[in-house]
């Protein structure tokens, strides 16, 4: 920490502010709560507000966690607990979150200078998700949110990239980070004669690139037979994604290959993980997927599209495979795993330096750190 002035670590304070609730099982949870964690650990004064509409934040923390519906309309922030009530710089994750607006009034009427965290949210792929509704909402709200805020924070370079060319703002980059699992509960890719290729995260059929990964697989059946592979999906149901991958399945005869599962957590998700050959994301866009940077710690290659954000450097690590966005390249891609099998292994040990090295919560949290202080001496 010697990189750090211990006065202005101490005197800080970080408020986050983030739509996330206990029960719901998305990727803002597993981003935010363990740097919050980790720059509390380091000394800064930290905390969170939740603003989901859908309930409050129930899991226990080691820093103070307050529910937006707890505080008055305005103004919200000035009514929390010391010392949240007088953030230093306030972090907000995500973009398209009416209950933030006020909140952003209220920081700039007290000049507190704050961050948008998008969260892969307003790159040019994602604005054209419900393009309408993102239209209106910019130009009423989120146009003005952005311009007045400190800068946005993207979590990769290709993000930065379509961040500034869409919105001609401020950026810096640090990206998601993720807890390390001891060597002793890694996967050990490709040690069994039939192999596990592995989804894991929302059953959202058009984000996810499932209907890709569903074609692909019908494109190789035989193949995939052959070699006694089966494809795992895991997760949640997303706007009846699941009544739509289970008819593809049917369509395509694949219920021998590819199994439809609950979202698993904890111990289950471990076992998961521990269990897997190939880890693979065929999503049409992300921002930093926090399920890949899991399956890499538990040293499990991956198979991964340009909309991940991390296609191109996993592959220049030789932790996996980059593949286009296509039933055709998708299955190619696995064909061509299936040939290098043996590589499995040197791969995993790839995919497990690589987190090693860039994504473990200290580092993000030390890296973050350093960017807030940047914009606050700015200020």
């Amino acid at each position: 920490m010697h990189e750090f002035d211990e006065f202005q670590i101490r005197s800080t304070v970080i408020l986050y502010v983030a739509p996330i609730t206990h029960n719901r099982i998305t990727g803002l949870t597993p981003a935010i709560t363990p740097l919050v964690n980790v720059l509390q650990n380091l000394g800064v004064q930290t905390g969170l507000l939740t603003t989901s509409t859908l309930g409050r934040y129930e899991n226990p923390e080691p820093y103070p966690v307050v529910y937006i519906e707890d505080l008055p309309l305005y103004p919200g922030i000035a009514s929390m607990p010391e010392p949240l009530n007088k953030p230093n710089i306030i972090v907000f994750q995500s973009t398209y979150v009416l209950n933030h607006i006020p909140l952003v009034y209220e920081a700039l009427q007290r000049n507190i200078p704050y961050i948008i965290t998008p969260q892969g949210g307003m790159t040019e792929r994602a604005q054209q998700q419900k393009k309408l509704k993102k239209k209106v909402g910019n130009l009423l709200f989120f146009n003005w949110m952005v311009r007045n805020s400190a800068a946005l924070h993207c979590l990769n370079e290709q993000e930065a990239i379509e961040v500034k060319k869409t919105w001609n703002h401020g950026t810096f980059i640090v990206g998601n980070g993720v807890n390390i699992p001891q060597r002793k509960v890694l996967a050990s890719p490709g040690s069994k004669p039939e192999l596990k290729f592995v989804f894991l995260g929302r059953l959202d059929i058009n984000h996810k690139g499932l209907d890709f990964l569903l074609e692909a697989c019908a494109l190789l059946q035989e193949k995939l037979r052959q070699s006694k592979v089966q494809i795992l999906l895991y997760g949640s149901d997303i706007a009846g994604s699941k009544a739509k991958l289970e008819k593809m399945i049917n369509k395509y005869q694949l219920e021998d290959i590819v199994h439809l599962n609950k979202p698993v957590l904890g111990d289950a998700k471990q076992e998961v993980f521990q269990s897997a050959d190939l880890f693979v994301h065929t999503s049409r866009f992300e921002g930093h997927p926090i399920a890949v940077l899991e399956a890499l710690s538990y040293g499990i290659p991956c198979l991964l599209t340009p909309g991940t954000n991390m296609a191109d450097e996993v592959e220049a690590a030789a932790a996996g495979w980059s593949v286009e966005a296509t039933p055709a390249a998708i299955a190619k891609g696995m064909q061509d795993i299936l040939a290098a099998r043996l590589e499995l292994p040197k791969r995993g040990q790839a995919a497990r330096n690589l987190v090693e090295e860039k994504y473990s919560w200290n580092q993000i949290g030390k890296q973050s750190l350093r960017e807030y202080f940047n914009l606050l001496n700015q200020n």
